[in-house]
C-alpha cells in the first residue's frame, strides 16, 4: 500500500497543476483512476494509452498539442526512454502512478515522481480514491477496483448504500462475474472499444455522472454507449460459447483463439475461468502481425513468463492468476506448444 505521506504528495501534485494531462491505460482501472482524479480537481485532459507494454514516444504529439504543466501516467507498467527524455527536456514533471511490477530501468524511473503499490498491488483506481476520499466517487472506485479483480476496504460501505448493485461478501472475481457492478465493468471496457469520438463522449458523461445508476440508465447521452455494449456483449457471449463447445473436459487447459475486428481476450478469459475454475484458460486474439493473449488460472504469471522466455519479440506479465502477453504471429505455434506442455 502507498503510504499516507505519498498519497499527500500525489494530492499536492494534482492541486498545484493548472493544466494536467492524464495518460491512462485503456481499461476500466485506468479510466476510473483518471476520472476520480479529474473530478476531484475539476480540470485536466485524458488520453487513453493503447500502446503495449509501455507508454511510447508516439504520445508526445498529445503533449505538444495540449501543452500541459504536469503529466500524470496512470496504470501503466512501463515507460519508454524516448517519451521520458523528451518530456524532461520540456521541463514538464511526470507523476507516474501504478501497481504493476516494472521492467523500466531505474534511470528512466528517476526522471519521474514514481508511486507504485507493488507488491501489495492495490489497483491504480484504489490509489486514486485514497488521494481525496470523495464519497461522490465511491461508485467509480468500486467499478475500477472490481475491474482489476480487487476487493477494496470501502466495498462494504458501497454495498450498504447500493445493495442491489454489489455484494462485498463474495470474492472480487465472483463480484466481477455476478453483480451489477461487474456488468458495469464490462460495459465500460466495451465502451472503450468504440470510436475515439464516442469514447470522448463517454468520458465527458462519466465526468458529470452522479452515481452508478447514471451509467445503467439509457438516455440521449448514453444511447450510443448502450448500443455498443449490446453489440459487443452479443459477440462476447458467442465467443464464450464457441470456446466451451471446443475443449476436452478432462484437459487441464482451455485454449481458445479467435480473430476479427474486436479484441476482448481479457473479458472472455475472465468468464471462461469463472465457469471453469480448475482449468488454465488461454484466450488468443490473432492479428496479421501479432497475437494478444490473456491467461487465467493457478500460476498464470509463472506459466506466462516460461511460455515467452525463448520467444523473440514476445512480452508478458501481470498478476499471479491473471496475465497478458503479446507474441509475434510467426511464433504463435511455438507459444501454443509451450503452453500445452506447461499446463500438463
Amino acid at each position: 500500500m502507498i503510504s499516507i505521506s505519498k498519497l499527500q504528495e500525489i494530492r499536492e501534485h494534482l492541486e498545484n497543476s493548472q493544466n494536467p494531462l492524464f495518460f491512462f491505460d485503456n481499461d476500466v482501472d485506468g479510466l476510473c483512476a483518471f476520472l476520480i482524479l479529474q473530478r476531484a480537481i475539476g480540470r485536466g485532459k485524458g488520453v487513453a494509452i493503447k500502446s503495449f507494454p509501455d507508454l511510447k514516444e508516439q504520445y508526445l504529439k498529445k503533449v505538444e498539442e495540449l501543452n500541459p504543466d504536469t503529466i500524470f501516467i496512470l496504470d501503466k507498467a512501463e515507460l519508454s526512454k524516448e517519451f521520458a527524455e523528451a518530456v524532461e527536456k520540456k521541463g514538464i514533471p511526470i507523476i507516474w502512478i501504478d501497481h504493476h511490477e516494472t521492467k523500466t530501468p531505474k534511470e528512466i524511473i528517476d526522471k519521474t515522481f514514481y508511486y507504485n503499490s507493488h507488491p501489495s498491488s492495490e489497483p491504480t483506481t484504489y490509489i486514486a480514491q485514497k488521494v481525496f476520499n470523495r464519497q461522490d466517487d465511491l461508485w467509480l472506485a468500486i467499478i475500477g477496483c472490481i475491474g482489476d479483480v480487487y476487493m477494496p476496504d470501502f466495498a462494504e460501505d458501497f454495498e450498504k448504500a447500493s445493495p442491489e448493485l454489489f455484494n462485498s461478501k463474495i470474492s472480487a472475481f465472483d463480484a466481477l462475474n455476478s453483480t451489477e457492478i461487474g456488468k458495469m465493468v464490462r460495459m465500460i471496457n466495451f465502451g472503450l472499444m468504440d470510436s475515439i469520438t464516442n469514447v470522448v463522449q463517454l468520458i465527458k458523461y462519466l465526468f458529470k455522472a452522479k452515481n452508478a445508476y447514471d451509467l445503467l440508465e439509457e438516455n440521449q447521452y448514453t444511447k450510443q454507449f448502450h448500443k455498443r455494449y449490446t453489440q459487443l456483449n452479443e459477440f462476447f457471449n458467442k465467443q464464450v460459447k464457441k470456446a466451451e463447445e471446443n475443449f476436452y473436459e478432462k484437459s487441464p487447459l482451455i485454449f481458445f483463439s479467435y480473430s476479427g475486428n474486436t479484441s476482448m481476450s481479457s473479458e472472455i478469459s475472465n468468464r471462461l475461468f469463472y465457469n471453469h475454475r480448475n482449468k488454465l484458460v488461454v484466450v488468443a486474439f490473432k492479428r496479421p502481425e501479432k497475437v494478444n493473449i490473456s491467461i487465467r488460472g493457478k500460476n498464470a504469471l509463472e506459466i506466462t513468463k516460461k511460455a515467452i522466455e525463448d520467444i523473440e519479440g514476445a512480452t508478458g506479465g501481470g498478476h499471479v492468476e491473471a496475465t497478458g502477453a503479446m507474441v509475434p504471429i510467426d511464433e504463435f505455434e511455438k507459444f501454443k506448444a509451450k503452453i500445452y506442455s506447461l499446463s500438463e
